[in-house]
């Protein structure tokens, strides 16, 4: 909750989600389509916050969680300035806690864990996070975390069977055959 989500995806997209300084803004989920050149789009979604116990309903847990489901890759968001003072690691340990205790198979989807509002972020949470950082207000950060979400989309692409169309069975007529039984 109130890691950047609704403000990365207006950032990225044409979307316009709610954005508000206070958890749980978001409690629908939210598409927006992003085009980073001719042949790299793809649709990314803004979903509502989950919390911790969420796997096991707690608050709505379930409802939140199941947003997720059609998700070929994920991206967790941790807020390096959270508002209650938790670390962005033990952010992270909770929301996949929580994804892989609803479902395990979500941890085997490519994911992407990155670091919001590095503007407002102080040096200690900047200096203890290690993987990637952002800042969707300035855009610091952006373009890199798209790129890594464009090939991660772009791989789980490939390993998905291609659709296969509905198939029509139509006979072919054979014409008129008129047999006379008896009178």
């Amino acid at each position: 909750p109130n890691a950047g989500k609704s403000t990365f995806i207006s950032s990225v997209s044409a979307a316009k989600p709610k954005i508000a300084n206070y958890p749980f803004t978001t409690l629908e989920p939210h598409l927006g389509v992003v085009r980073l050149d001719a042949e790299t789009e793809f649709i990314i979604a803004d979903i509502p916050g989950i919390i911790e116990g969420a796997s096991q309903g707690k608050g709505l847990g379930h409802q939140f969680l199941r947003h997720i489901e059609r998700a070929r890759v994920l991206c967790v968001l941790v807020d390096l300035a959270p508002m209650d003072g938790m670390s962005a690691t033990e952010q992270e340990r909770i929301l996949l806690h929580e994804l892989g205790e609803y479902r395990p198979d979500l941890l085997e989807r490519p994911h992407l864990v990155v670091a919001t509002k590095t503007d407002a972020a102080d040096a200690d949470a900047l200096d203890n996070w290690k993987g990637l950082k952002m800042s969707a207000v300035t855009r610091d950060g952006v373009r890199k975390v798209l790129g890594e979400l464009a090939d991660l989309v772009k791989h789980a692409r490939t390993l998905e069977p291609p659709k296969q169309g509905a198939v029509v069975l139509k006979p072919q007529a054979e014409g008129t055959k008129i047999e006379k039984l008896d009178d």
